[in-house]
């Protein structure tokens, strides 16, 4: 199909006004706003602190393992969304929860304290005496020091055999030593030296005061608080968490009220108006009209663009092809006059993707898996609706090949369902696979006969004639020519002569005629084709005389004498002939360019592969599957066990690889001919959440 048409507007609007007219804007959702000046948004502190207490209250919110994947938003009604301010007193929770927050942060900081505090003194619990009077001697410095080990210990004894002091062991734990040093306070600082370069730690009990078993004893009780309090915080927030969908309501309807106010700052404006100045697809003009009327105070013209200035793309297609639309995205916009591609996708990714998978159950499993995302997640549902549609040819792929859960039919040896299955085999792509590569390669052939003819189109309406006939519509010919020459038409003399003139005309229309630039003089271009053809077929038909092969048509060799003359006259027309043998040059490189096709053509063939590779794991598993069949009892429960996961992996791993691959023949070979995208795609000012799905 082709894009919405578009029209640039110029909204003007009073003052008084704005704020109301731009959120009715933004409910509607139809102006692409253009023209804004560049700013830094500003901070919202409400909705920091929003995003705060919901990051805060996360790990309370019930989620289900859909939301790891998708986008599962809380639908809510557009009245209420509107109201959510006026209706919730949101400032009182979050101020509870912040100041949660804060208590519980200082009662885990302080918890900590007191746990290290515990942990340094409980090694000194033999000691009984107040750490404060540790401090109170005036000519005596005392050192609390834990010694690594023995030998440090004895190595001590002997470094401070040259200073007087005193040691005395309080206690020994996990090969440690406390010790009390005692010293001189002029000796000190050489105590200190020696302790240190010998790995010791010298305790600082500063801001201790108390026996430390008693300062313990009173930590453990300081404690047991700290846990009740921390507790009570979690129990606490616990509660609170009821309220994280008013709050993500809110946050959103910040959000929205933030973007608009934003936009509205950007706006060009004068001392009395705002002027919006944007896009709007041409079927909502008349919603846009009858905004303009209901405000009173506003009025809106289009305007013409820029003569460079590109408008936003809008995609225009019909339901079928809709979700189509993802994949483009994904890809890039089409320019304004370019042809969007969409309804191609629509039908020929579902058929690619269903031989990919080639298993009928597994089509209908994927159909319901689809469906059931489709009424779980909000939002965007073109990626369901395309594996929905996708499931649906697969049912039929499956159905042409055999595939139901792989030959499960087979061993569960129900009559009427191998009838059944049976009936409606075209073929086996196991005993038959080049019946499936033919099948992928005349898929892929129509394709990419496709894509050229686009291709011609576009050319066309650029004005590009000579590239069109010369460079694209002669391969659109050359390609299903040569094929139909050597299968339908092999056996007739008439239909292979017309199709060998045909053949030449082409050839020589792209070696004389396909170069992008210039145009050599008509009969330079005459001349140069009729040689290049002479040479051509006697060159060709000398060579196929090795092969076997021989032309319907034959010209005696005697017509080679015309190539002096033809030659002679280029001789003397060496200025024209020039600019034409370059082109010609041109034009066998493009001839060459048949390799290209070979090579996309073949790239067709990963749809057989990956059809093959599902069946044969599905033929696989049900062959593990039914090899523990002869367990009493528990054998039917273990097929079961292994059959229903394994297939599950199948086509999980099989459709994540199909429409991958799928994707790329869309985007590589097929988008490769024709289309280059790069536009800008329509966003409409509206409404943009990230907790709740408006229902308008």
């Amino acid at each position: 199909m082709a894009v919405f048409p578009v029209e640039k507007i110029q909204i003007v609007i009073h003052n008084s006004i704005k704020d109301t007219f731009l959120q009715n804007l933004q409910k509607e959702g139809i102006v692409h706003i253009s023209e804004i000046k560049e700013h830094t948004s500003k901070k919202h502190e409400d909705l920091t602190r929003l995003a705060g207490a919901l990051q805060q209250l996360s790990g309370y919110k019930k989620r289900n393992s859909l939301s790891m994947f998708f986008s599962v938003k809380r639908s809510i009604d557009h009245d209420s969304f509107q109201r959510s301010t006026e209706m919730y007193d949101y400032t009182t929770v979050v101020e509870r929860l912040e100041q949660v927050k804060k208590d519980r942060e200082q009662a885990i900081a302080r918890l900590r304290q007191c746990e290290g505090d515990r942990e340094l003194l409980g090694p000194w619990i033999p000691f009984k005496t107040d750490l404060k009077a540790l401090k109170q001697f005036k000519y005596t410095s005392v050192f609390p020091v834990i010694v690594p080990s023995e030998d440090i210990l004895n190595d001590l004894s002997k470094e401070c055999t040259g200073i007087p002091h005193t040691a005395e062991c309080i206690n020994t734990h996990d090969n440690e030593y406390y010790y009390l040093f005692f010293v001189q306070c002029e000796q000190s600082n050489a105590l200190r030296a020696i302790l240190i370069e010998n790995e010791c730690e010298i305790i600082d009990f500063k801001g201790y005061a108390g026996v430390p078993e008693n300062l313990i004893n009173a930590l453990n009780q300081e404690i047991e608080q700290l846990h009740l309090e921390i507790k009570k915080k979690e129990k606490e927030e616990a509660e609170l968490s009821r309220e994280i969908a008013p709050l993500e309501t809110v946050s959103d309807f910040l959000a929205n009220v933030k973007n608009k106010n934003d936009i509205a700052y950007v706006l060009p404006k004068t001392m009395t108006t705002t002027n919006v100045i944007g896009w709007i697809q041409k079927r909502h003009l008349k919603r846009l009209h009858g905004l303009i009327e209901t405000a009173g105070c506003a009025f809106v013209e289009t305007i013409e663009k820029d003569p460079d200035e590109r408008p936003p793309i809008a995609l225009q297609n019909p339901t079928m092809a809709k979700p189509y639309e993802m994949l483009i995205k994904l890809y890039s916009m089409p320019q304004q006059r370019e042809y969007d591609p969409t309804p191609f996708l629509a039908v020929f990714f579902p058929i690619m993707f269903a031989l990919c998978i080639t298993d009928a159950m597994y089509g209908i499993l994927l159909m319901l898996i689809s469906l059931y995302l489709m009424n779980k997640v909000t939002g965007d549902k073109s990626l369901f609706r395309i594996l929905l549609i996708g499931g649906f040819f697969t049912i039929f792929a499956g159905a042409m090949v055999g595939g139901w859960f792989g030959d499960l039919f087979d061993y569960v040896g129900f009559e009427p369902l191998i009838r059944f299955k049976n009936a409606l085999v075209l073929f086996d792509p196991i005993k038959q696979p080049m019946v499936f590569i033919g099948l992928a390669l005349g898929l892929g052939f129509i394709h990419m006969m496709i894509g050229i003819a686009i291709e011609i189109i576009d050319s066309i309406k650029i004005g590009e004639i000579s590239q069109a006939i010369f460079a694209n519509l002669t391969w659109f010919i050359i390609l299903p020519s040569i094929i139909l020459y050597f299968t339908v038409f092999n056996a007739s003399y008439h239909a292979k002569a017309v199709l060998e003139l045909i053949l030449w005309l082409c050839i020589i229309g792209v070696i004389v005629g396909s170069h992008p630039e210039g145009k050599p003089n008509p009969i330079d271009q005459l001349i140069w084709g009729i040689t290049i053809w002479l040479l051509w077929y006697f060159g060709t038909s000398t060579a196929g005389q090795l092969l076997h092969f021989q032309y319907v048509i034959y010209i005696p060799k005697i017509t080679l004498v015309a190539l002096v003359p033809l030659i002679l006259i280029e001789v003397f027309r060496f200025d024209q002939m020039k600019q034409v043998l370059g082109k010609i040059a041109w034009g066998f490189y493009n001839l060459y360019g048949i390799s290209n096709y070979l090579g996309v053509l073949l790239s067709y063939v990963r749809l057989m592969a990956l059809g093959m590779v599902t069946g044969v794991i599905a033929i696989a598993i049900n062959k593990i599957a039914w090899m523990i069949t002869g367990i009493p009892v528990a054998g039917i429960i273990l097929v079961i066990i292994i059959l229903i996961p394994s297939h599950l992996f199948n086509l999980i791993i099989n459709t994540l690889g199909g429409f991958i691959h799928t994707m790329r023949l869309q985007y590589i070979e097929f988008f490769g001919r024709f289309y280059s995208g790069g536009g800008k795609p329509f966003k409409p000012f509206a409404y943009e959440t990230e907790y709740v799905h408006i229902e308008k």
